[in-house]
């Protein structure tokens, strides 16, 4: 996503882990952990160290998952509000995997980085993705064996194309906030961004997740069924 707009997005929708959820695609769900694995050991710089192997073996395995899932009604409602609302839906997303580009929206912000993509740390070039990753793996860019890392951001590393989801905030008329922990960080701020630029503010979750008040509207229940009923309208205005 450039960092410069013809025209600032005027609908800006964030998404989270529950949203992935409704697809069937979890990664770091307790259940999704091998044994032996916390996830401690694959959200941190310290777990790769220690393990670069395993980690590579828990995203590997994940990376499977993702191909096999796929996007559900609630993806395909803000693609469906992409295509008729051209160039003014922004989405910006935790989520590591892909699922909102094969629904077709054609504006992510990846804030934690992509599954199918990695990272060396040698040069610092990001590539595609798509097979198993192990430690001694060569970059496709540079060639260098042995520095390939998920393109995921960890604890304690800062989260991506931040400065452009402000940009968008603060212009913005409308956040959907889906499936996000909506009364913490990083939505209670973009909330905040939001309502400082005059935007209405809307969370979906399957239960509602914010103080009273946070939010101008908390709509609860299946994000499948609720974004697209909301998007509908949206689309009739």
């Amino acid at each position: 996503m450039n960092a410069v707009w013809s025209r600032p997005p005027r609908i800006v929708a964030f998404t989270g882990g529950a949203l992935s959820r409704e697809s069937g695609f979890a990664p770091f769900d307790p259940a999704a952990m091998p044994e032996g694995l916390s996830l401690e050991d694959v959200v941190s710089r310290q777990g790769f160290a220690r393990g670069p192997a395993r980690v590579h073996d828990f995203y590997n395995r994940r990376r499977q998952e993702l191909l096999g899932a796929k996007p559900n009604a609630a993806h395909e409602a803000l693609a469906v509000l992409d295509a008729v609302r051209s160039r003014e839906v922004l989405v910006v997303t935790r989520n590591i995997d892909d699922l909102h580009e094969r629904a077709g929206s054609q504006a992510v912000i990846h804030t934690h980085g992509e599954l199918l993509k990695a990272r060396c740390t040698i040069c610092t070039n990001v590539s595609e993705r798509y097979d198993d990753i192990a430690p001694g793996s060569e970059c496709p860019i540079c060639g260098n064996a042995g520095h390939l890392r998920p393109h995921v951001v960890w604890v304690g590393e800062e989260p991506l194309g931040m400065a452009n989801v402000f940009a968008a905030l603060a212009h913005c008329e409308l956040l959907m906030a889906i499936g996000v922990p909506a009364g913490a960080e990083p939505a209670r701020g973009f909330a905040d961004a939001a309502r400082r630029a005059g935007a209405r503010t809307v969370e979906f979750n399957p239960e509602p997740a914010s103080p009273p008040g946070l939010f101008d509207e908390r709509i609860a229940g299946p994000l499948a069924e609720t974004v697209p009923d909301y998007v509908k309208r949206l689309i009739a205005l």
